[in-house]
């Protein structure tokens, strides 16, 4: 048996400091659907409640919280197969604690599951920290104290950053290798496509941290032909151009979750500064830009020259990955 261990406020409910009263019970949006797609998987929750041991709340209104949330997730048809709590403040030493995978052990005994098939998602590097202690791949998800955590959390080494859980579950799920095309063979794959009289559009980027303002260009771009080939700059490329804190997450990974969104087609990396040489070679029909770059983008005297078009796609005001990780 798979299994996916969350972690409670912040990942799944709104953390809102000690949240421990049921009536402050508040599900992320994205939380059910989410959910629902990874119903292949046993959930597990592993939750930290110092708040016991500091006497802000009682461990009776801790599993009245906790019960709370399985009903809730019960009304959709979404099954938790246990909830772990810690109630000792970290001085205690106790060992059942995140980061420690005490709790990831009793689970494993008692249901018979294979970890090194399961995954943790969470929002502390606590949580991804315990999930390397028990052989496990794991998630960061940004919301709750996701931001805050990220620095320690990075270090830690999550298979993936994403911003909510959606993300999360998309990248978890992503099975199809077949959208992932090296950089040698895209060019034979873009002609053949064309041979078999398809329009091509490409769109390239970091895409680094994943938000709507990528999934709004994503969108469009598709209904701008029927192959939509997205290229994404190669982890030396992205620190070449944004610094060397860039990006969060690696160049494989930033591909795999691309090619988990149902409209694109083909997914390849390229190391160049620009996307100039790849497009001589995909010759693409459309190419789709934001509109802070503009119809005479460094991309359009190629794209034109061999009978392409610019396609502009506007930003979402205030949306950016900078805003997202808290950058100035």
């Amino acid at each position: 048996m798979k299994a996916i261990f969350f972690d409670r406020d912040g990942t799944l409910n709104k953390d809102k400091g000690y949240v421990h009263k049921v009536e402050d019970f508040e599900l992320y949006e994205d939380v059910i659907l989410s959910l629902q797609k990874l119903k292949d998987f046993a959930f597990f929750i592993i939750t930290n409640q110092s708040g016991v041991g500091r006497g802000h709340y009682s461990e009776q209104q801790m599993h009245a919280f906790n019960n709370h949330l399985v009903a809730e997730l019960k009304k959709h048809r979404i099954s938790v197969r246990k909830v772990y709590s810690c109630g000792h403040r970290p001085e205690e030493g106790c060992e059942c604690r995140k980061p420690s995978a005490y709790f990831v052990e009793q689970a494993r005994k008692e249901f018979g599951l294979s970890l090194d098939k399961s995954w943790v998602v969470g929002d502390h590097d606590v949580d991804i920290l315990m999930a390397k202690a028990a052989g496990m791949q794991s998630v960061l998800v940004l919301t709750g104290h996701g931001v805050r955590h990220l620095e320690a959390s990075r270090k830690a080494g999550p298979e993936y950053i994403a911003a909510n859980l959606a993300q999360a579950a998309a990248f978890i799920l992503f099975e199809n290798g077949k959208k992932l095309i090296s950089r040698n063979d895209i060019a034979q794959v873009s002609h053949l496509e064309r041979e078999s009289g398809k329009t091509i559009v490409t769109l390239n980027g970091t895409f680094d941290i994943l938000h709507q303002g990528h999934e709004k260009i994503i969108r469009e771009a598709k209904k701008q032909g029927d192959i939509l080939i997205v290229a994404v700059n190669s982890d030396s490329s992205v620190k070449g151009n944004k610094g060397p804190t860039r990006p969060l997450n690696g160049e494989v990974e930033r591909a795999r979750i691309l090619a988990a969104f149902p409209e694109v087609d083909y997914v390849t990396i390229f190391s160049e500064k620009t996307p100039i040489e790849l497009l001589e070679e995909i010759r693409p029909d459309v190419h789709v830009n934001g509109s802070e770059y503009g119809e005479e983008c460094i991309e359009a005297p190629t794209v034109r020259k061999y009978g392409g078009r610019i396609h502009i796609v506007g930003l979402l005001p205030g949306v950016s990955t900078s805003k997202l990780i808290g950058e100035k």
